[in-house]
Parts: structure tokens; sequence; C-alpha cells
């Protein structure tokens, strides 16, 4: 205590005192009760820092605190609401384990004029928040009281203070004192305390270190690397300890980023030993304890006793420094020359290497938070400082950034509070400001305290903010829909935030595309300054991965046991429990894991056990034991590896009796992903598809969400679409020749799918896969003759010498809903002119059968030319597809279904081009049978069954002249019997399933109304099994039958005689429906007369309306639709004419004057 009596005022007394603890800061907000310790901090040393919100100044003081281990920056505040918005930066502190002192004001306790007006009793609020809390009630207090605060914020755990001063208080006089700050000694723990750590460690086989964030301590942190290197242990962290070692280090087995299944833990798993250091029971557990008998121990070593729980309950206790524990038991083991078993340890990280590679290479925009984390840590250099938000990237983060040195990522996995990234980082930068520092927040979280960068840009502060925007509050997002629970209320319409940036006067940035991240980031850290990168991101992706790691953790845990033998697992350790479940476990591994660590094994699969222990010094014994050891579990491995093959070739074998079939993408129990701008996503299993003949589920294909919707259509609305429309006509060429030939070399894979999600019959799906090859080959031509127009516009004598170019462009983003029945060509009469004319585009193909589309999105995913922002395929609900209609962003729709569906979809597709291909009840008109009465009979008979009867343009009504009515009829209702129905793989089936059984039932509804009504049903007419429809001939329909009028889809036809050409041609036209006609005549005239009366798209003359030729223009009228396909026609829709006028071209001006 010091020895001047002289008189002081109390608020110049507390700043002196201030100054004593090694105070540097004071940062906050002071009001009217503070004013005294304003103006005594004027005449100080101290730098007082103005935020615009107290939380943030409580965030700055606590993460000074945390890198410093000391008080260097105190909170202060006024009373009342400034006061209380200390709270949440308080219990920040307090779980966090961070030394701060909060410092408030309050009105006077001994007499104030204001009664209780914005009074609330802070020290009560906060002593459930703090170490210690007080008020200041005489001046002579002062001395202590600080020094007292600042000791109960340093020692352990540390934590937050307050001392409230009253107004009145402050500005008395009081003797002058001060107590000069005395180091408090952690306690040793004694030898005694370390014995029975060391004799389970001199026991041990495979012990592992896991540091927690009370190991995160200068001291602490320099022995527990001496530990790990010099012992050679492998050591895993929890979030708050990344740093502790060096995570680029041989031994660092990776970040307990959630508590179980992790990767991570399958060493736990193996592990006989546990050295826990420094658990904190505020962060989510890295492991849980299982209860009940097991041998294997955990050895808890910290500060304080453990927190027993369920969860944690270590069978060792040393408490004391644990730098000193750590080093005391370092020695001991070093002087035994103790050696473990290291080999399994050095697998799972080979293994876990690769499982984590996926994602880090992605280029997919918006950016996968993978990538991010990646090229961040390649541009920053080791001692660049991270200030996390929080987030869902903040697991990420935890998993994937590499901390080289220690608390240069500052992740809060306590209290976990949003809103803190960027009050962080200013702190940091005050601590180290010649490091770069960068804070990653959430776009939710950012907004919280973006008021800061004010603060940042006043006090010029150098650090860099990444705004990872995903429009929505992601992480709870993601638990929302985790929980089965609909889409609600979690998107957020954010502001510009470069403009936002600007507005602060910081400098604003937006990552466009990818590649720019790692150089905008670069650009960030080497300019002095407040920086704010955008960087848009997407974490479905996240969701993906993380709901795959249990099971691909289990397939590592199952691969270490299978090489190293099951005496490698201790009773507790819960992997799978028999052979069938470890297989089991296998299945539920994402294949491109499995391959990832298949890999690994076969570049292992030739080391020695000598190899396996490479720099351990064993003992010849030891040696002989680890040699036999791994003979013995050679011979294990070999067994069961013969007995997968065996598996592998029978389950093969029964897939497919084809060789081929091993080569297909799809195969049957596989998960299919969709494709989000241009890149495989296996983000969930939602939708099932099923083979439609033995109504079994085939696959399980990814189902795209709202925001993948948003993402897409942002991508083909930006980038998509000025790469698809700066494409050379030569390269978009080769993009469609390419799809045509592999289409070609797979095309029996495509008509597999095809016949299984639809149930056409295998030569029909042939069929289908030869006009998808011919349609993209007919785009590849017109693409590079896509000519233009120029002429003379002097029309009149105002537009003398004027002359005019006219041009096509790219309409713009195009969206696209194909149905189920040509699940191949229809797709590619949208998707191939699309191309050629240089739109971007989403296609949502049908549910019940999205694989022909996929294996195409496969196709043009794998294509170097073709730009992965141009577009996306999305299988999708109703809800989440609804954009593709009523988005302004894309600029032609084009749909092909139901009459009803189109025309809704049109009302409301705003001011966008649209194309329909919708429904019709085609009708045919058998007038002579001067081709043949067989050849009219089969085509006839082709264009009303094939696909049972599933096309807009097959043969529903047949009209046949009197003269010939009864020849035809029998020919043709022989040749309907004699149609096989059934399989439809087999190469002999004509008739396979309808699509659904709802749609069975309702085909034989129909059928059975028209008999009902007095029609003849010259055959067919019935249901057989679940989806099986007979092909049926119905006579003399009454024209009120719902067969008769509406759009049947399926294998019916409704047969009459007629007598007149044109009054069956006015019958023909007695439809809402006008698709497409067919007539059999060799009469001139007749052909004219039907191709100019018959009011529909298309009239074909000797043959079935069913014909198309797919370079034709397609398409209906009334009913049936809107706009033609065709190629060459939908180009014309897919673009937009522009003219160039020019005065007097090629006029040459007089230039001298």
């Amino acid at each position: 205590m010091g020895d001047d009596k002289s008189k002081i005022k109390v608020s110049d007394l507390l700043v002196k005192a201030l100054e004593n603890e090694g105070v540097e800061y004071v940062v906050g907000i002071p009001g009217e009760e503070n004013l005294d310790v304003l103006e005594s901090l004027r005449k100080s040393k101290i730098k007082v820092i103005l935020t615009r919100h107290e939380q943030a100044a409580g965030f700055i003081c606590a993460t000074v605190g945390r890198l410093t281990g000391q008080v260097k920056a105190v909170a202060l505040s006024t009373l009342g609401p400034g006061a209380t918005n200390f709270t949440t930066a308080a219990a920040f502190a307090h779980l966090g384990g961070m030394p701060c002192v909060f410092l408030t004001g309050q009105k006077g306790i001994r007499s104030t004029k204001q009664a209780e007006f914005q009074i609330v009793d802070i020290v009560s609020m906060y002593q459930p928040l703090t170490k210690y809390a007080k008020t200041i009630t005489d001046g002579n207090l002062v001395p202590s009281m600080v020094r007292r605060a600042f000791r109960e914020a340093t020692t352990e755990k540390p934590g937050p203070t307050l001392l409230e001063l009253p107004e009145d208080i402050a500005s008395m006089q009081t003797e002058f004192n001060l107590f000069e700050p005395t180091p408090v000694r952690r306690p040793v723990t004694d030898e005694k305390g370390t014995h029975g750590a060391v004799d389970i460690l001199r026991n041990a086989k495979r012990p592992i270190m896991i540091v927690g964030a009370a190991a995160n301590r200068h001291r602490a942190r320099r022995a527990i690397r001496e530990f790990v290197d010099e012992l050679k242990i492998h050591v895993v962290s929890t979030q708050m300890g990344k740093g502790v070692v060096d995570e680029r280090s041989e031994f660092f087995l990776g970040c307990a980023a959630i508590s179980s299944k992790d990767y991570i833990h399958a060493a736990l798993d193996i592990s006989d030993v546990i050295i826990m250091v420094g658990h904190d029971t505020t962060e989510k557990p890295p492991f849980i304890m299982s209860s009940g008998a097991s041998s294997r121990k955990v050895i808890h070593i910290s500060f304080d006793p453990a927190h027993v729980d369920s969860t944690y309950f270590p069978q060792v206790e040393i408490v004391g420094d644990c730098a000193n524990a750590v080093w005391q038991i370092k020695e001991k083991l070093r002087a035994d020359n103790k050696v473990f078993d290291a080999a399994p340890f050095r697998r799972i990280k080979e293994y876990t290497d690769e499982c984590m590679q996926p994602g880090t290479d992605d280029d997919q925009f918006p950016m996968n938070v993978a990538r991010v984390i990646t090229d961040m840590r390649k541009v920053l250099p080791d001692d660049a400082i991270l200030s996390l938000d929080n987030g869902l990237y903040k697991v990420m983060v935890a998993r994937y950034y590499k901390a080289v040195e220690p608390l240069t990522v500052l992740l809060d996995n306590a209290l976990a509070t949003m809103g803190a990234g960027l009050p962080n980082a200013i702190g940091t930068n005050l601590v180290s400001p010649d490091q770069p520092v960068v804070a990653i927040c959430g776009d939710g979280g950012y907004l919280m305290n973006s008021e800061e960068l004010a603060t940042a840009v006043q006090y010029g502060f150098n650090i860099t903010v990444l705004v990872l925007n995903d429009n929505a509050l992601g992480m709870i997002k993601w638990k929302q829909e985790g929980m089965n629970f609909d889409e609600y209320n979690l998107d957020l319409r954010n502001p510009d935030f470069v403009k936002h940036a600007e507005a602060f006067g910081a400098q604003g940035h937006r990552v466009s595309k990818t590649e720019e991240f790692a150089d905008v980031l670069r650009h960030c850290i080497g300019t002095k300054g407040v920086h704010v990168v955008e960087v848009p991101v997407t974490y479905r992706w996240v969701s993906d991965m993380l709901e795959k790691v249990p099971s691909e953790a289990s397939e590592i845990l199952r691969r270490i046991v299978d090489e190293f033998g099951e005496d490698i697992l201790l009773g507790d350790s819960l992997p799978p429990s028999s052979k069938e479940e470890a297989d089991e476990a296998s299945k539920e591994a994402s294949e491109e894991c499995t391959k990832r660590l298949d890999k690994v094994r076969r570049s292992n699969s030739e080391r020695s056990s000598t190899s396996e222990t490479k720099g351990c010094e064993e003992s010849q014994q030891e040696k002989s034991a680890s040699s036999s050891s791994a003979t013995k579990s050679s011979s294990e491995s070999k067994s069961k590896s013969a007995s997968t093959s065996e598996k592998s070739e029978n389950k093969s074998t029964s897939q497919s009796d084809s060789k081929e079939s091993e080569k297909w993408s799809i195969n049957k129990g596989d998960s299919v992903p969709f494709y989000l701008v241009g890149r495989p996503v296996y983000a969930n299993e939602d939708l099932e598809v099923m083979d439609k003949h033995t109504n079994e589920v085939f696959c399980k294909v990814a189902v795209a969400t709202k925001s993948d919707m948003e993402t897409a259509i942002h991508e083909v609305s930006t980038t998509g679409a000025r790469k698809m429309a700066a494409l050379p006509h030569y390269v978009r060429k080769e993009i469609l020749m390419n799809v045509a030939r592999e289409a070609r070399r797979r095309s029996e894979e495509l008509a597999m799918m095809t016949t299984i999600e639809n149930g056409k019959a295998i030569s029909d799906a042939r069929g289908e896969v030869e006009r998808l090859v011919q349609t993209f080959e007919i785009a590849a031509e017109e693409t590079v003759r896509m000519y233009g127009e120029a002429g003379d516009m002097d029309i009149a004598k105002r537009a003398h010498g004027y002359q005019g170019i006219v041009k096509r462009f790219p309409r713009g983003p195009v969206s696209m809903i194909s149905p189920f029945n040509f699940p191949l060509n229809l797709l590619a009469s949208k998707v191939a002119p699309a191309i050629a004319a240089g739109c971007p585009f989403v296609v949502k193909p049908a549910s019940r059968t999205p694989l022909g589309s996929l294996l195409v999105g496969e196709i043009l995913a794998n294509d170097p030319n073709m730009p992965k922002e141009g577009f996306s395929v999305l299988p999708c609900t109703r809800e989440s597809g609804d954009a593709l209609t009523t988005d302004d962003r894309f600029k032609l729709l084009s749909f092909t279904g139901s009459a009803s569906v189109g025309w809704e979809l049109k009302a409301k597709a705003s001011k966008k081009h649209v194309v329909l291909e919708l429904g019709g009840n085609a009708a045919c008109v058998v007038d002579d049978l001067d081709e043949g009465l067989d050849t009219v009979v089969q085509s006839i008979t082709t264009g009303a069954f094939y696909q049972s009867g599933q096309s807009c343009i097959s043969v529903q009504r047949l009209f046949v002249h009197e003269s010939i009515y009864s020849r035809f009829k029998d020919a043709f209702v022989e040749k309907v019997k004699s149609l096989k129905m059934g399989d439809p793989k087999e190469e002999d089936t004509f008739l396979g399933p309808v699509i659904s059984e709802k749609d069975a039932d309702r085909i034989t509804e129909w059928i059975k109304e028209a008999t009902d009504k007095g029609a003849n049903l010259l055959t067919g007419g019935n249901k057989q099994g679940t989806n099986f429809v007979e092909a049926t001939v119905l006579e003399n329909v009454s024209h009120d039958c719902t067969i008769y009028n509406e759009e049947l889809f399926g294998p019916a036809v409704c047969l009459e005689p007629y007598s007149d050409f044109a009054s069956i041609v006015d019958e023909v036209n007695n439809s809402r429906y006008g698709l497409q006609a067919g007539v059999f005549t060799n009469n001139l005239s007749k052909a004219h007369y039907a191709f100019e009366n018959m009011h529909c798209g298309g009239v074909v003359i000797n043959n079935v309306p069913s014909y198309r030729i797919d370079s034709q223009p397609y398409g209906g009228v009334k009913d049936s639709g809107l706009g033609r396909e065709g190629v060459r026609y939908a180009i014309e829709d897919m673009t937009e004419m522009r003219i160039m006028l020019m005065k007097e071209p090629g006029k040459l001006r007089d230039t001298k004057q």
C-alpha cells in the first residue's frame, strides 16, 4: 500500500488504480454518470475508445483478456440500459474464461434528485455472470476493490468482474492509496498426484491426449507441445483448444467439432487411455464416456477438479498447474523410454485426411465453406488471427483450418454468441497491431454489431471482415430442416454489404466468383484499413457432409479393426458389433469416401510391421510381438477381404447380367445427386425412384430446396448468363456434339434407366435415346448457322442512306419443366436449343422420372467447355420449383405437361416469354388403305399403344371410313390382342406398366364409364396387377364420355366409322385440344383439305399423329399449347432480335479542313 496520504478526487484515484494495474485502454460509451471518470481519463495515459454499443465494448475487452491473460482493457458504461447492455459480453467472458473488468456508472447513492429513473440493481444482475460484482460506496475502498477485481479476473478460472461507481462517490475527495499488484502462482500438483497417471500410462498401448479450453494458457501450451513431440503421443483438440499444438504436426488427429461419431472418435474408440488436459464443461464435450465397467482410463489434468456428470467421470484427477503436471508426467515417461503403438492412429489420420479432402477444391459458387477455409489457410500467414462470430461455418473452421500458433483461432464454443466476431477482431488488433486480423461472420451475426465498423474506421484499425452471406440464419435453418420442420421465417433480406461498408468509411468488396476469393483476401490483409468482403456461400454441402460423417467414421473404425484385429477395441467402444452391422455401416458411407479409404489402404498394403512403427525404438521382444500381431491381423484381413469380395461379386451379378452395368453411374440402391451450378450435390435421399415394373425402390435422389433454387437462379442470371452468351458458336457446337457422343456411348445405360423409372419397353427406350442423340446433333448443326439479316432501310426520304443489321441474341436464363413420359427426348428438346442459343438454364425433371435428366446433367458437368454456372438440374417440390415460373430473372419458361398446369403457370409467369407443350386427345382418320392394310394397322397400333399410350400425341380417337371399317376393325383388334404385356426390360415386351397405380385406376374408370354409356369393348379394358392396363379398343364411344374428350394418357382407343370426309374433319376439330392429327389418304385434295382445315399444330399424312421429327416445328393450338418446339424454332424462342441502324455506313467523310 502506498504511503502518500494526500487528498485526491475519487475518479482520479480510480484511474490511477487502473494505470497501476497496467490498463492501457478504456472502451465503451460513457454517460453523464461517468463524466468525472471521463475527465480523469482525459488527464491519463490510458487511451479511451468510444464504441457504438456497450456490448461490443465488452466483447473487445474480453478478447484483449483472452489474448493477454491480463486485464489491459476495461469496459465502461453508464447506468441502467448502458450497464444492462454489457450482460451478453459478461456471459461471453464468464463461460469462455476471459479476464476482463466492467466499470459501470450509477446515480448518486447518498443524494439524488431523480428518484428511481434508470435505476436497476446492476450488481445483483451481474453476480451470476461475474466472479466479483460490487458497488464502490466509499472512495477509500477504491484501491482495495480495484485490486480485488483484477485479481479475481485473472486467477483460475479467469473471468469477468464488475465495479459500479455512483456519480456522487466519483466526485468526492479521498485519500490517495494504491495496492501494488502481486503475481499469483498457480498451485503445483505434488508428485503423488502424478504417480497414478504415470503408472496407467506405463501400461498403456495407445494413449491419446485431448487439449481443451483451459489448456490454452501460455505455459501450458509449451509444455503440451513438448509432451506430444517427445513422447510421440497423438493429440486431439477441442474447438477452444485449437492452436495449443501445431496442427500441421504428424501427431495431430483433428479437432473435436462434434461430441460423437466424428472421424477423431475412431481414434478415441481404439485408445486405452485418454489424457484430458484443460477440460472445461462450458464447451461441448469432445467425447462422451460410457457408464459401466470399462478398461479405458481417463486422466483429468486441469486447474480445477473435474465436474463429474453422466458424460464425464475420470478415474484419475490431477488438479493444479497444467503445465507443471504435464511436464512431470513427460519427464517420468521419457526416462522409461516408453514407446506407444502409433500405427493405428497414423492410419486413422491418413483415412481422415482423405475423407476431409472433398469440398476443399470445390469451385462452385456461391462458395462452399470448406473452399473458403482452405483458401484462407493458403493465403494467411501462420501468425494471422481469426476472430469468429457464431454460425455453421464455425464447425467448419474448427475442422478444416489448421492453427499453427496459439490463440490464432478465436472461436467461442462456450456461450457461442452471435455478434461477437467484429468486436473481437477490434480487440485482437488492439493487442496485435502487426498481425493480420480476419473476422469471419455470418450475415446474421455481422449485422448484430456492424455499427462497430465506425469504431474501427475512427481509430484506424487494420482488420478484414469476411461476411459469409447465405441470406438466412443458416445454422438455425439447417437445424430446422434436420428436425423435419417446414422452412419458416429464417431468411434475411440483407443490405448491399459493399455500400453498407462504404457508408461507414470502410472499403467494401464483393466476391463474384470462387477463383477471386484468394486474391481479394490477399489484397485486404496487405492493405491498411478496414475491409469488408461479402462472400456468397452455400451451406448445403456442409449439411450433406455432416450427415455423412457418422457413417464414414464408422467405416474408418471398421477398416482399422479389419487391419489391426478386433483386440484393438475396448469393452466400451461402440463400433459395429458384428460383421453384418459393419457391412451395413460401410454401405452408408459415401462412395467417394469408400474410394478414398481404399486408396489409402492400397498405398499402405505392402508396409511391414517394422515400417508401421517407424521412428520407434522397440525392444526385440516388442518387435516380435508386433510382427506376430501384424501377421494375425493380415491373415484376418485377407479372410475378410475375400468374403467381402465374394459378396460384392454376387451383388453385381444379381443386379445385372451385363458387365456393362458395372460401369453405369446409377445402380440399384444408389444415392443420386442433383446438379447445382454444374456440380453434383448429395444433399439428401428424399426422393425415392421406383422401378415401375416391380414397384420397388430402385434408388434415391437428392431433392433441392428453395435455397438451392435461389443459388441456381442467381448463378444463371449473373455469371451463367454472361458466360453462356460469350461462348463462341463452335464451342457451343462441341458441347452439343459431346453430349451426343456420350449419349450414344452410354445408350444402353440411358435406355435401361428410362425403362426402370418410366416403365417404357426397352425397345421404345432405345428409340428415345437415339432421338436424344439426334436432337443434340441437330442443335449442333443449327448453332453454326444462326444467321442475321442486313438490308437497306431507306424506305422514305427521311431514312435516306440508312442500313440495318439484324442479329439474334440470347434471351437469357431459361426455366425448364419436363414431364415423365419422355424423360430423355423432351429434356433434349429444351436443353439442346438453349445451349445452341447461348442461354443458361435450370431444369426441373419430373419427380417420377428424374434419372434421365440427371444423367444428361452428369454429361454436361463433365464437359470442360460447359460453364458450370450455366446450368442446374434440380428435382424439387412444387413449392421450391415455383420460382421457375414466378422469378423474373428467368426470361423464358418452357413447360411440357398437362394443360391445366401449363395454363396456370402461364398466368403466374409475369412478363417472361412462355412456351407450352401441353396435352391432346389426338385423332387419326383412315380414309383409304392404299398404304396396305397391314401397314396401316401396324402404324396405328404402335401410335396408340407404344409407351402404354402415355403420349400427348398418342392415337386416342380413331375414325375409319365405313367402306373399309369392317376389314380394318378385325385386323386392328387382332393385332392389339397380340401385344405382349409384361416386364419392360424383356426384349419382346410391347406394353409396360403405366406410371402409377393411381393412373391405372383412372384409366380403367374412364373405360368403364364409356361401356356403361353403351360403348362396345372389343378387347382389353382390365387392370392387371398394380399398374398395368390391358391394351383396349372401344367402339362407338359416346362423345360426351371423358375418355373421348379429355387426354387419356393410357392404352385405349375410341374407334368409330365415318362416311363424309369434311364432316369428320369437323369432328376432329370438335375438341379443346389441337396438337397433331393423322390422316391416311392418297387423295392429294383430301390431304390439302385436312391441312387447311384441321385446327391443330401439325397434320401427318399417311401416318399417325404420334409421329414427330425433332427438327420440325412442334406444338399445338387451343388448349394444347403455345409456341413451338423443334430445335430451330426453339432457338428462335430463346433468342430475340436486335437491330443496329447505321446512317450512310459506306460514305467516306472528308476529314480535310
